[in-house]
């Protein structure tokens, strides 16, 4: 379905009416109708904007991270040329920050991503085309200079490294188990320390 072009204006009042529906509601099913209503435009125009619910919902989710510089920030550091443990640390802090802010949509995201295609697709785009990308760049920095103990490769590493802040995470310990903030960040750095050396090699 080809794109018609809109105002940013008109685009950022669609995303942001639909990010806001999602977490009122709850559900991910909210229609190009309701969409609409809260934007201010027609029906027609949310259609035409983003031609289907895959790159409305992907779309929905980088408008969010373009509101903040979290986004921006992790990008940064995994670009680096020189990387180190401080950057890694310094990386997961940035996500664990802004965790909690997407959150509410995330979860139903992730949810809905075992049986829905579209919103496999929109939130793969940013946890694995974004999140987990800039794990593996990073441990592959961090693989190169020898700090990663035996067994483990930067892939891997990186894998275990995003699992731990992915908000299914977050979720199980935080929403269902009640970990404040504080215990769910210390635990955290603290397993992560399982992939990596004292010392380098």
């Amino acid at each position: 379905m080809k794109t018609k072009p809109i105002s940013a204006q008109t685009r950022a009042a669609i995303l942001d009416a639909t990010w806001s529906l999602i977490v009122e509601k709850k559900r991910l099913d909210v229609s190009q109708a309701e969409i609409a209503a809260a934007a201010g435009v027609s029906r027609q125009t949310v259609y035409l904007a983003f031609g289907n619910r895959t790159g409305l919902l992907t779309a929905m989710v980088r408008n969010k991270d373009e509101q903040s510089d979290h986004v921006e920030r992790l990008g940064a550091i995994s670009r680096k040329q020189d990387i180190g443990p401080e950057d890694l640390r310094q990386y997961v802090e940035i996500w664990l920050d802004y965790l909690p802010l997407i959150y509410p949509v995330g979860i139903l995201l992730d949810a809905a991503s075992v049986t829905d295609a579209e919103a496999a697709a929109a939130w793969d785009d940013r946890m694995k085309g974004a999140l987990l990308a800039g794990f593996k760049r990073i441990l592959r920095h961090l693989a190169d200079d020898g700090l990663l103990r035996d067994g483990w490769t930067h892939g891997r590493a990186a894998e275990f490294l995003w699992n731990l802040v992915h908000p299914a995470s977050w979720r199980l310990l935080a929403v269902e188990c009640g970990w404040t903030e504080e215990e769910f960040r210390r635990s955290r750095f603290q397993a992560m320390e399982i992939v990596f050396r004292k010392e380098p090699v």
